[in-house]
């Protein structure tokens, strides 16, 4: 072994990590006489689990200025998702005005935006796949392009339908680009603090957003009966921003870190010359999209009709989803672990073994994201109802009232890319955790006619802190244990789990609200939901206990086994 020798990882796919040196020369390719290669005709006598390949890491080098622009293209997407849903809501009455509808019936404008991105979201495993096969940096852009024109085409269309569609497609643009930024980031940034501080500004974008879309939001809906055309050219225009630094400082996919080689990848070409490794699951992709669709269509809906689970039509339809979230279980456990050649061969959308690797903690760390989140948008829905329906305050005081929450978040996701080099990771869990429970607490046990100063203003104070806490922390850790293949279905996989968090949360609160206010009172109903709230980000605290108490840094994640 000459001292010019590289460290290389090896993995198997139990998730284990060991460090071995491998000679290389710069500008030279390794050896092929490093390791004995294995015989093709061998491979398949062999325990595919105990298979190893070696791959060189080659960390990207890149300048202050670089890494500052790179993380602020890629956390535009999420303040866009969040600067449209924020300043959409505060337009509809002047939307409503324009064409003459109720303001019901304009909701599915903003509705279709956030269910195009919502839907697409459990289509995020195939975009995240198509960007660890065929680029990020071209899904990335690809993605923010169609969100843009989609945009700009909302702002000069006058029909209520098309505009409906177009911000449906405006959504989806994001919800291509999403899965490919957080796979940008996790395999560009591989020194601390740059990668906690890279994650970090991911988690800013949404609280960011939040705060200019209720200023936005407020601002254009005084402009006037077509007040709405200037906001979607305004969100056009940030959607541009990132296209035009993206060219310039994302880097081309052959210049990050070479994916490493799985032995659940197929190699080889298909009858028709096809290399089987950059297929896609298409029948996989099908069965979880409309599966989970499916499921949360079911919950929602449940939520929603009078006679609740009772509907005819809603227990079929949720078994139907039961049955096709198995079967595509059993589906891509069968293409991870197959040994025999078939005509559908072809690489899992996502390997299952990621959820048990490493003592399940990506499997914790999903849980963690998924009941702090509910906390989070349990939260904000429940105020609302609170402030609009309990006391009578319009949609625009309810905003200024919840205003210290994203100003909070803006702050406390600045402040985690100072905390996480520094404090352990689980502590900074538990806090998220423990202050969103604290924020549904203090607005459940508080009298509901109570100076604003005391619980209202310090629930809004506490109640950002579990996601803008969880995200970045929870991004840096789901990051260092997965391959640099896997990086884009791990931000999809992430995604999911806020997203179906989301939906289920505000189905199950609506259903203890409106179950309760039909016998106690809406006040009453207001505090039960909000207590149960409240206990989802309790049961942060023990899964943290159980999978993390051994853990330091966000960093060092996958070395505290």
């Amino acid at each position: 072994m000459t001292t010019s020798a590289k460290d290389t990882i090896k993995r198997d796919i139990s998730g284990d990590e060991k460090l071995t040196d491998v000679p290389s020369v710069a500008g030279e390719d390794i050896k092929d006489d490093v390791e004995s290669p294995i015989p093709s005709d061998k491979i398949v006598d062999e325990d595919p689990t105990q298979h190893q390949v070696d791959v060189p890491v080659r960390p990207l080098v890149l300048s202050r200025l670089q890494k500052i622009m790179l993380g602020g293209t890629i956390s535009v997407t999420y303040f866009m998702m969040s600067l449209s849903v924020g300043s959409g809501l505060l337009i509809i009455p002047v939307m409503a005005d324009y064409f003459n509808v109720s303001v019901l019936a304009v909701q599915w404008v903003t509705s279709a935006y956030q269910l195009a991105y919502g839907w697409l979201v459990r289509g995020l495993l195939v975009s995240g796949r198509l960007a660890d096969l065929y680029g990020r940096k071209k899904l990335y852009l690809l993605g923010m392009l169609v969100s843009s024109i989609a945009n700009i085409i909302s702002g000069v269309i006058p029909n209520r339908i098309a505009l409906t569609v177009f911000r449906a497609i405006a959504g989806l643009g994001l919800s291509i680009s999403a899965p490919a930024g957080f796979g940008i980031i996790g395999t560009t940034f591989r020194e601390e603090p740059s990668r906690t501080m890279a994650f970090a500004a991911l988690g800013v974008g949404t609280p960011l957003g939040a705060v200019v879309g209720e200023v936005i939001g407020g601002l254009i809906s005084g402009t006037g009966r077509k007040g709405w055309q200037y906001l979607y050219f305004l969100i056009a225009g940030f959607g541009i921003l990132p296209i035009i630094t993206g060219i310039i400082y994302i880097p081309s996919d052959d210049k990050i870190t070479p994916s490493r080689a799985s032995p659940s990848d197929i190699s080889g070409n298909d009858p028709n010359g096809v290399d089987r490794s950059k297929k896609v699951d298409w029948i996989g992709a099908g069965l979880i999209t409309v599966g989970l669709s499916l499921l949360l269509f079911s919950v929602t809906q449940a939520g929603l009709v009078e006679r609740g689970w009772k509907t005819p039509y809603i227990p079929p339809v949720f078994s139907i989803s039961a049955v096709m979230i198995i079967l595509f279980g059993i589906w891509e456990y069968h293409l991870e672990h197959r040994i025999t050649s078939t005509a559908f061969d072809v690489p899992p959308i996502v390997r299952l073994s990621v959820f048990t690797r490493h003592k399940w903690r990506i499997s914790a760390i999903l849980g963690i994201a998924f009941f702090d989140w509910m906390g989070v948008c349990g939260w904000v829905y429940l105020t609302s109802v609170y402030y609009q329906d309990l006391l009578g305050y319009s949609p625009l005081k309810n905003a200024v009232y919840i205003l210290p929450a994203p100003i909070t978040g803006v702050i406390c996701s600045y402040l985690v890319t100072l905390a996480a080099p520094r404090i352990s990771a689980p502590i900074l869990l538990a806090l998220g955790g423990i202050s969103t429970g604290l924020a549904n607490a203090l607005f459940a046990f508080q009298p509901p006619h109570s100076i604003y100063w005391g619980h209202k203003f310090f629930g809004a104070i506490l109640q950002p802190f579990g996601g803008d806490l969880t995200i970045p922390i929870g991004s840096v850790m789901i990051s260092n244990l997965v391959d640099d293949d896997e990086q884009s279905i791990a931000g999809a996989l992430f995604q999911v789990a806020l997203q179906i968090a989301g939906t289920l949360d505000l189905c199950l609160s609506s259903i203890i609200l409106t179950r309760l206010e039909s016998t106690s009172g809406l006040l009453h109903g207001l505090r039960i939901s909000l207590w149960f709230n409240a206990g989802c980000c309790c049961f942060v605290l023990v899964i943290i206990f159980l999978a993390f108490r051994k853990v330091g840094l966000a960093k060092d994640v996958a070395s505290a086994i």
